[in-house]
C-alpha cells in the first residue's frame, strides 16, 4: 500500500510540473512580442501602452495602428508573407502551448480568420490565439 501511494504522488508531481499556467503562457508572449516591439512601434505608430495591456491583460484594442503592430509582429515571424498573405501552418508556431491537441484546435479555429484588410487579420487571429489558448490553460 506505501508503495502504491508513493507511485500515486510521485505521478501526480510529474503532471502537475508538465502542466504549463497562463502566467507561463504570457511570459512567453512578452518575451516574442519584446523582441519584435521597437520595429513593430516604429513601423505601425501603435502606443506601446496598449501594446503592453493586449500582451498582459488581454484587453485588445481595436484601433486600426494597433492592429497593424500585430501585422508587423506576424509578418516578422513569418505568419505573414511579403505578399501580405497569412500563411496558416505558421501561425502554430506562436500559439505557445506544449499539448499539440490544443495548438491542433486553436490551429484550426484561429489561422482561418480574415479581416477587411491584412491589419484587421493580423488583429483577429492574434486575439483569437491569445484568447485560446489562455482559456485552453484554464480549463
Amino acid at each position: 500500500m506505501k508503495m502504491f501511494a508513493f507511485v500515486f504522488i510521485v505521478c501526480a508531481l510529474v503532471q502537475l510540473s508538465n502542466q504549463q499556467t497562463a502566467e507561463q503562457l504570457i511570459d512567453g508572449y512578452v518575451k516574442l512580442v519584446e523582441a519584435a516591439k521597437p520595429d513593430c512601434l516604429k513601423e505601425s505608430g501603435a502606443n506601446e501602452d496598449v501594446i503592453d495591456k493586449e500582451v498582459t491583460h488581454g484587453e485588445f484594442s481595436q484601433e486600426k495602428n494597433v492592429l497593424c503592430f500585430w501585422k508587423c509582429f506576424l509578418k516578422k515571424y513569418n505568419v505573414i508573407n511579403d505578399k501580405d498573405e497569412v500563411q496558416e501552418e505558421n501561425v502554430r508556431q506562436f500559439i505557445g502551448l506544449s499539448d499539440e491537441k490544443l495548438v491542433d484546435e486553436i490551429h484550426k479555429k484561429c489561422a482561418p480568420l480574415r479581416g477587411s484588410d491584412v491589419c484587421d487579420t493580423s488583429g483577429k487571429i492574434s486575439k483569437c490565439v491569445y484568447t485560446s489558448a489562455k482559456a485552453a490553460l484554464a480549463k
